[in-house]
């Protein structure tokens, strides 16, 4: 169920009954403490059952479960059990909180095999999505999971924007060793940022650089080796100036080569769909063309 290459997680346990699942589902929502924003923990949409179909879901950096709540508690009328796991140190109530600097790849590459192990026992077919940081988590699953029907991976967060995926490659060690600091989103306005509440209005550099250090063992995996995943979409959009597009067009060319059952789906630039096209709360979310493409590609397994 794990491919031999990866080495940040720990062994895939996956779980055999829907109770397990549910008791392995409670047991990270108690990392849920009370420095948690109430609307920010770890959330499932469930049908009481095992489902046919289960989605888990992996928010941005910085941002939170709420991310999925609209798209979440839609696919739950469609019958789908949801999992929206909180990524470690992020949902706390201290908007300028400095332990989002603590997050590492083997955390959000451990969170990702604990979710992949949840959701075998919460639908027969594994759907396994996420944006930006957590589109790399999606990646990850795609790469080294064979339990997984359908990873979605939407605007993977694998490189730094504009400059060649080598200034990345650099900056992620430069950042390994300098001392960490923050960057607001938008300095202009700094922590009066138009937004969601449960949102960071800064991001640690450290954080970024384990983010695109996890992105790095997917990279270094798809150049010779076919991921695990039966599907793989990927959804990017032309007008994304937060991520290094070329990046992520290359792995998912590197996919299609290896054999791959890849798809790509680009909102072109003209739509001027941003970065976080799925949190309905961000200031230029356009849901109302997102969604109609997002939603059936989520949903193309069924």
């Amino acid at each position: 169920m794990a491919n031999a290459i990866q080495h940040l997680a720990p062994a895939p346990r996956p779980v055999t009954s829907f109770d397990e699942a549910m008791a392995r589902v409670k047991a990270l929502q108690a990392k849920d403490g009370p420095d948690v924003r109430d609307d920010s923990r770890t959330r499932l949409w469930s049908q009481g059952r095992k489902a046919e179909h289960v989605l888990v879901y992996y928010h941005g950096y910085t941002n939170a479960p709420p991310q999925f709540k609209i798209l979440g508690e839609d696919l739950c009328q469609q019958g789908y059990n949801v999992l929206v796991a909180r990524l470690p140190y992020h949902g706390l109530k201290d908007p300028l909180t400095t332990d989002q600097a603590k997050m590492t790849a083997e955390d959000m590459a451990a969170l990702t095999q604990e979710t992949v192990d949840i959701a075998q026992g919460l639908g027969e077919k594994v759907t396994i999505a996420g944006l930006s940081a957590g589109g790399v988590m999606a990646a990850w699953a795609a790469q080294f999971r064979s339990d997984v029907d359908l990873a979605v991976v939407i605007g993977p967060a694998f490189g730094l924007p504009v400059v060649p995926s080598w200034v990345s490659s650099t900056a992620r060690s430069a950042i390994g060793i300098l001392p960490n600091s923050y960057i607001w989103w938008d300095p202009r306005v700094k922590e009066t940022i138009v937004g969601p509440a449960h949102a960071y209005p800064r991001f640690s550099t450290k954080g970024l650089a384990e983010t695109f250090r996890l992105g790095n063992e997917v990279r270094a995996a798809a150049k010779s080796t076919k991921p695990a995943a039966r599907q793989i979409q990927v959804i990017l959009s032309d007008f994304d100036t937060a991520i290094h597009l070329p990046t992520a067009k290359q792995v998912a060319e590197q996919w299609q080569k290896q054999g791959a059952n890849v798809s790509v789906y680009t909102f072109a630039k003209d739509l001027k769909i941003w970065h976080d096209m799925i949190d309905p709360e961000q200031s230029t979310q356009q849901i109302d063309v997102v969604y109609p493409v997002v939603l059936p590609l989520l949903t193309q397994n069924a």
